[in-house]
């Protein structure tokens, strides 16, 4: 009897761990025990899960996998992204001497592309052995993975259906599990309620079964029929028997609509028409042309380009369409809705990296969010979004010096101001008012971070009021301006002083000041604080002494610590400005190492040591894609004040003969440039410069490697004074030639040393944990190694 197994089932201690031998599986490392993957198309109101075994999953039914004479649900834990970075998914699982390749993507069918949504899925079958071989492929449908509510699809499954979460604009399709839905096939197609749920290969014949055990259904196996099973159950079975010479492989194409189509629909001619290799091509021809128009980043180390480039795809994949609105979202699954904190990021992000039209799609949002009153919310009581909404308007006009868009919000901009004095006229402290929302910080209280925002936004306000030809009410603007930050940074002083330089996620005071998350934004996204005010050092250091696993800890009230990982991002931002290289590229490595085999980020839900499962917060989480690429954007290129900085932090993996780092095509507040660093030899290096200035910074400034020894930077025949660690470029330099060596303590520091050290650690506490039954400690003493 076929048995689907939970995964998981009953390791829900948070001081378990699990075997670490699986991290001895082929191919590339995984951080996940269990990963998700989304299955989309750019702009699709929904989109599919990739789960832990490898099944599709839509919401309507999930499309399972079988193999072997014993029809062994698949695992595909380990998976990989076609040419490192492209939404093709491909895995591989072996049973009794077969090899089953499962290769799976989404793209839409039918003329201009317009038609439905498909998820195409094809198994090549082989045999590698030395003689003749059966292989056996079953698939099936089921509704949930685990019987739980509803419209709960539980284990690492989304709910469906589900509320739109504030977005107004769309709504993600789903239904609910029914007694009376008759099953039967039609045109090879498995139909359950009169619509097809997927498509099979008629060719070599299947044997097509309503269930896997219809001996306890007594039905006829092609007949439509009402069944009584469960939501669980596995229906509209497809068997094949295949028998393989030694070296012989053979494809089989299933294909699963996103969306169920009744058999006698034009939408339903299209999927039967529908090619999986024609689709492939066009889909990989999509995104190709997607990275390629964009700012791109190559090192010598491709977990890191890959991860970038697929970071872009993660944020793209989460775009909806809806009703001549662009709605930017985070996944397609558990955060499936707009929220204004993440989406300024995703901006900022677009604008960064070359899709300024994308971003000014997903600003055209932003303004539907303000209520009557004039505050710009995405989330009732959370006021972070009105200085998030305020800053990426002002960041994308920086960016793009379009006036015309300028103009379109400064009467958005104006009323937001309006309802920043109202409401700190009222506040007894003049600041953001208290909020108490039970998420990011768990307090209920005046927010450090809301009014860090609030002040970025601010000075945003006043850019567009005189980019706009509004200078009365820039001057205003200013007014306030200067009056909120002395109101502000009284307060914060006083709670800082009783933190011992710290600053704390609320200005209240009391027993519990929150959880660490707003108070990390002094000087990121706009520099509020000095970047080295001894607040802002006392802050990181704070932090810092709480990370495990080499990236932050979240803390829930009485609930213990979970790892956090994108949150790290926001300090790392502040170590890259402050020029700790080091810090810098230890948080990096400890964020990739944090990712799936697809380079896939999480939130949080996993405990540090633990069961590295992120439970219910699915995979891929877009907002830690769009940190990723902000961070490693930066590395490279980043504005500060006026000034245009290159290469603020470099691995020493970057650096040595004959490798180089390339960078094309990256927009700044100054205009496009490209760059590349040749290594000539272990002692030299050649730093090419193209430049496609508007205006000019102030200074060109290309920072040195902490792990190098710089004898002389030299341009235009001359050398370039060093300071701390950089020289300045003139202006008129195409070309720069470095002169150094790799210092005696130099580190080593990598992904792959990184990931071996951790697997290393990981094994230790794993035995230790056998042996006496204790979780993970207080303090972490791992770190990423040297």
């Amino acid at each position: 009897m076929t048995m689907l197994l939970l995964a998981g089932a009953g390791l829900a201690a948070e001081a378990q761990m699990v075997n670490p031998a699986m991290d001895r599986q082929p191919g590339p490392f995984s951080y996940f025990s269990r990963s998700t993957d989304e299955v989309g198309v750019m702009g699709a109101v929904s989109a599919a899960e990739l789960t832990p075994e490898g099944f599709l999953y839509t919401g309507f039914g999930e499309l399972i996998f079988l193999v072997g004479p014993e029809q062994m649900p698949t695992s595909a834990r380990v998976r990989t992204l076609e040419d490192g970075s492209l939404p093709v998914y491909s895995w591989s699982v072996e049973n009794a001497g077969i090899e089953y390749r499962f290769t799976v993507f989404s793209a839409r069918v039918g003329e201009g592309y317009q038609g439905p949504i498909v998820n195409f899925a094809r198994v090549t079958v082989t045999n590698p052995g030395h003689a003749p071989r059966m292989a056996f492929l079953t698939t099936a449908v089921r509704h949930d993975a685990v019987q739980t509510t509803e419209h709960a699809s539980g284990d690492l499954r989304f709910q469906r259906p589900m509320p739109d979460g504030g977005a107004g604009q769309f709504y993600q399709p789903g239904e609910a599990f029914r007694r009376d839905w008759s099953y039967g096939f039609e045109a090879h197609a498995f139909v359950r309620g009169g619509k097809a749920l997927y498509l099979f290969p008629a060719v070599p014949e299947p044997k097509l079964a309503l269930t896997l055990h219809s001996h306890y259904n007594r039905v006829h196996p092609l007949k439509s029929e009402v069944l009584t099973i469960e939501p669980t159950t596995p229906a509209g079975a497809a068997s094949y028997s295949l028998r393989l010479q030694p070296g012989e492989s053979r494809t089989l194409d299933f294909k699963m609509p996103l969306l169920p189509v009744a058999p006698d629909a034009p939408e339903f001619a299209a999927i039967e028409k529908a090619d999986f290799d024609r689709s492939h091509a066009e889909t990989v021809a999509f995104w190709k042309q997607m990275l390629n128009r964009g700012m791109r980043i190559e090192v010598p180390e491709k977990k890191v380009t890959e991860t970038f480039d697929a970071s872009l795809i993660y944020c793209l994949l989460a775009i909806k369409e809806s009703e001549g609105q662009t709605i930017q979202t985070v996944n397609a699954f558990q955060y499936h809705r707009f929220y204004l904190r993440d989406s300024a990021d995703f901006v900022r992000m677009y604008d960064a990296t070359g899709y300024s039209d994308i971003a000014a799609r997903v600003l055209s949002f932003f303004p539907s969010r303000q209520q009557p009153d004039g505050n710009i919310v995405s989330q009732a009581g959370q006021y972070d979004g009105w200085g998030e909404a305020l800053w990426s308007f002002g960041e994308h006009y920086r960016r793009t010096h379009d006036v015309q868009f300028a103009r379109q919000v400064f009467p958005v901009m104006v009323r937001a101001v309006d309802w920043l004095e109202q409401a700190r006229a009222k506040d007894p402290l003049h600041l953001i008012p208290v909020s108490d929302v039970r998420d990011n910080e768990y307090v209920a209280a005046h927010l450090t971070g809301y009014n860090f925002l609030a002040l970025g936004g601010l000075l945003s306000a006043i850019d567009i009021a005189k980019a706009a030809g509004h200078d009365q009410d820039a001057k205003r603007f200013e007014a306030i301006y200067q009056d909120y930050r002395r109101c502000f940074l009284k307060k914060l002083d006083e709670a800082a002083s009783e933190e011992k330089g710290y600053i704390p996620p609320s200005l209240d005071g009391g027993k519990w000041k929150g959880t660490d998350w707003g108070n990390l934004l002094s000087v990121t996204p706009v520099e509020i604080l000095d970047p080295w005010d001894p607040r802002v050092t006392a802050t990181l250091k704070q932090t810092q002494a709480k990370y495990q696993e080499g990236i932050t800890t979240y803390s829930e009230p009485d609930d213990g610590q979970y790892l956090h990982h994108y949150l790290t991002i926001k300090n790392t931002l502040t170590e890259l400005i402050r020029g700790e290289q080091n810090q810098v590229m230890r948080e990096f490595y400890a964020e990739l190492l944090h990712t799936s085999s697809t380079h896939a980020g999480f939130e949080y839900a996993i405990r540090p040591w633990g069961m590295r499962d992120f439970q219910g917060n699915l995979a891929p989480h877009g907002w830690f894609a769009a940190d990723y690429r902000s961070l490693l954007r930066n590395m490279m290129v980043r504005e500060q004040g006026e000034n245009l900085h290159l290469l603020s932090a470099l691995s020493p993996e970057w650096i040595g003969a004959g490798k180089k780092i390339v960078v094309t095509h990256a927009p700044t507040v100054y205009g496009q440039l490209s760059f590349t660093l040749q290594m000539d030899s272990e002692q030299s290096a050649t730093l090419q410069l193209e430049k496609h200035f508007e205006r000019q910074p102030g200074k060109i400034v290309l920072h040195l490697p902490w792990f190098m020894q710089t004898e002389a930077v030299l341009a235009n025949g001359r050398k370039l004074q060093m300071v701390d660690g950089s020289v300045e470029i003139p202006r008129d330099a195409g070309v720069i030639r470095i002169q150094w060596k790799r210092t005696a303590e130099a580190a080593a520091m990598s992904y792959e040393r990184t990931v071996e050290s951790y697997k290393t650690e990981y094994s230790r506490r794993y035995e230790e944990f056998l042996s006496t039954g204790q979780g993970y400690p207080a303090v972490d003493s791992w770190k990423v190694p040297e």
